[in-house]
């Protein structure tokens, strides 16, 4: 379960119009006691995945200013994904996840699994309940579920104001047990990638994965301290600190990483085997975040910074800005650009090389490389009725990274080992109030 703070501050009346304006919302009108928010997400990478998602909130206002809301997610992804291996100056075969049937890959190009697909359904559902005029209190609970995936979990939030309600301190923690039953159960780490194998009768894969067990799993703990401070009518400050603790199967069950011949080899950089990858199996994360709202005759700016750290030895930084932009008749246009960047996990290796002591840990999975982003979005908001309001926006997404490194052996030297990324986004919602 995704935990926020630091949102939703109770004001003093007379700040309230200014602040709802710099949280985005506008100047609402009375609001019925309920809430409906519904969104839906179409994603498109060049050539790769494709992805859809459906989101649908809904929210009730009970008395005693208590809330009920929940949230129900539909997720599809499909499309070719990158399995983790190098080009190669030759054919290349590998055996799906399932173990039955191989598929191939011509010279030259960057080794895609075309098989990837996936679906979720995810139920998010809170109570909140106010213990006094300053203070409230929220548990909540997680489930979702894909074919491979199923994660239970449970929430605990409190929010107290002071300083005459301008200032809000907010503590969340969150605890999730999740199932992983990959496709062909789950290998064992740098183990090689077995030959493709025949199906059973019932059409499916008759057996597992060579030393690996049917499924394993994992637990994740989030805890999110924050405070948001009113600095005056205009302005919003919200800092936050995040933690995050995770134990047990953290590998990707489909990714591989290609294991080459060495430079004393007749066929240098060209691969001698595949092995399944291998990542610790604790990882802790922590980051700050800092973001500051103001607003200025009508328009309303945000700026937000995020330093990100973990014991993988990965940093990030990033930096959204968001401008609002005030139409006529309550219409809006909010353009948006994000930047991002990261160094790699300690462990990341584009390869590895044959005879050569193995690692205790290594992964090909571009997500631990390093690399650097940028995203460029707009936003159309406008009126549908007095509670209503319709969202219609799109972004774009770029991430590259280090191409060839120098350390590049043979023909390696020639291929594109990170794979540019470029991605579309489209998204509508609507926001309505009865």
């Amino acid at each position: 379960m995704r935990v926020q703070l630091g949102g939703n501050s109770l004001l003093r009346k007379n700040l309230a119009a200014a602040t709802a304006i710099l949280l985005g919302s506008g100047v609402s009108h009375a609001a019925g006691d309920y809430k409906l928010d519904s969104s839906l997400l179409l994603y498109s990478e060049t050539d790769r995945v494709q992805a859809a998602e459906y989101v649908l909130g809904i929210s009730h206002s009970l008395p005693g200013d208590r809330i009920l809301h929940g949230k129900l997610t539909f997720d599809a992804l499909t499309g070719p994904s990158p399995n983790g291996a190098l080009p190669s100056n030759r054919v290349q075969t590998f055996t799906r996840p399932s173990g039955s049937g191989s598929y191939t890959v011509e010279p030259g190009k960057t080794p895609f699994d075309d098989t990837f697909h996936d679906t979720r359904f995810a139920l998010d559902g809170g109570y909140t309940i106010p213990i006094d005029h300053l203070t409230s209190f929220d548990f909540g609970g997680h489930l979702s579920g894909e074919h491979d995936y199923t994660s239970i979990g449970a929430s605990l939030s409190l929010s107290r104001d002071f300083n005459r309600k301008n200032t809000n301190l907010a503590l969340s923690t969150a605890f999730s047990h999740d199932l992983v039953n990959p496709e062909g159960g789950a290998p064992d780490a740098l183990s090689s990638m077995r030959e493709a194998t025949g199906e059973g009768e019932d059409g499916e894969f008759d057996g597992e994965r060579e030393g690996g067990g049917s499924s394993d799993s994992k637990e994740v703990l989030d805890v999110v301290l924050g405070v948001t401070q009113v600095l005056d009518r205009v302005t919003l400050l919200r800092l936050n600190y995040s933690f995050n603790r995770s134990s047990g199967y953290l590998n990707d069950p489909y990714k591989i990483i290609s294991l080459v011949e060495g430079r004393g080899g007749t066929s240098p950089g060209e691969p001698v085997d595949y092995l399944y990858e291998s990542r610790p199996d604790s990882r802790t994360k922590h980051a700050l975040y800092a973001e500051a709202r103001r607003y200025l005759s009508g328009h309303t700016l945000r700026l937000a910074y995020r330093y990100f750290w973990d014991n993988w030895g990965i940093e990030s930084h990033t930096v959204d800005f968001w401008y609002r932009l005030p139409l006529r008749n309550g219409h809006a246009l909010q353009p948006h650009v994000r930047w991002y960047r990261q160094s790699e996990a300690d462990f990341y290796a584009s390869y590895l090389v044959d005879g050569a002591p193995l690692p205790e840990h290594a992964s090909a999975d571009y997500r631990l490389a390093p690399f650097h982003a940028i995203t460029l979005g707009l936003e159309y908001q406008l009126p549908l009725r007095d509670e209503a309001t319709l969202r219609i926006g799109g972004e774009y997404y770029a991430q590259t990274g280090d191409i060839s490194p120098p350390s590049s052996l043979g023909p390696l030297s020639q291929y594109e080992l990170f794979p540019k990324l470029k991605a579309i986004m489209v998204r509508a919602g609507v926001s309505y109030a009865f």
